[in-house]
């Protein structure tokens, strides 16, 4: 059986001609090194390689593609100016009690938070969408939007 060794193989760059050491799962396709004018080198080359190949920009034209691109938007109107993910998820509309502010507060480090507060914590970062412990902790003081607190949720 043979065993298999990587070896620490060394290529001259193709576009600035620097060494640098190729990575083994790439071996022979790999050219170009990791700088960043090296990568777009490396990126055009690869795109007029594939122009070449799939009939250059008349790949683009012609009826077939405009009909599909027509009809992909059709069916995905204004997808421009969809929000974030983050945004979309965000709900403004959750409770938040004295007594769950007051024990978030108590406990300011992570070492010292247990598992129900942990849980409590967790509910908090869900409801309103936050996962950062600033924007949570501004949640937990007070600084809840009107809906939330012109609904009634919020207990006095």
């Amino acid at each position: 059986m043979k065993i298999h060794r990587h070896r620490n193989h060394t290529r001259r760059c193709a576009h600035c001609g620097l060494q640098f050491a190729v990575n083994p799962r790439l071996g022979k396709r790999h050219r170009f090194c990791t700088k960043w004018e090296c990568a777009q080198a490396s990126r055009r080359t690869a795109r007029k390689k594939w122009l070449r190949k799939n009939g250059g920009k008349a790949y683009y034209l012609g009826t077939e593609n405009n009909d599909r691109v027509r009809g992909w938007r059709q069916n995905h109107p204004q997808y421009w100016k969809r929000k974030g993910g983050a945004a979309r998820l965000r709900s403004s509309e959750f409770t938040l009690t004295k007594e769950l502010a007051a024990i978030v507060r108590y406990v300011a480090l992570q070492d010292t938070i247990d598992t129900r507060l942990a849980l409590e914590i967790g509910i908090i970062s869900e409801l309103s969408g936050a996962a950062l412990q600033d924007t949570i902790a501004k949640e937990i003081r007070g600084d809840v939007p009107d809906v939330v607190k012109s609904a009634g949720w919020m207990a006095a």
